[in-house]
């Protein structure tokens, strides 16, 4: 679906907790150009963490969801992201309409498989 100069944009809660060993598991090979970004900065976000029994500003999360997307395609050729962290689907409409690139993540996989299957 990529060309080869063409990056995979990852996007995590957590960039120093998705190991080489897990991208290894999921068959991505040091030849495959991946870029990584963690919403460690994100204050809202990381309320999930440090607080999580405080509300969560969602439209606060999906500005910072989208700035993160946004800065990842200044720094590399991004052809489509992937989010890695289960509870980013529900800004998956909202990265593609602001990139215009295509978004997977376990919901698109999900619904992948389940149209292979359908009988």
């Amino acid at each position: 679906m990529l060309t080869q100069q063409q990056t995979i944009g990852v996007i995590t809660a957590k960039k120093s907790a998705l190991t080489e060993q897990h991208l290894e598991n999921a068959g991505v090979t040091k030849q495959m150009s991946i870029q990584i970004q963690g919403l460690e900065a994100c204050l809202e976000w990381n309320k999930i963490f440090t607080s999580p029994d405080e509300d969560i500003d969602i439209d606060i999360v999906e500005k910072d969801v989208i700035s993160n997307a946004s800065s990842m395609m200044k720094h590399s050729d991004i052809g489509a992201f992937v989010l890695e962290c289960t509870d980013l689907p529900p800004f998956a409409s909202a990265i593609r309409k602001a990139t215009g690139l295509p978004v997977f993540d376990f919901v698109t996989l999900t619904n992948f498989v389940y149209q292979g299957i359908k009988i």
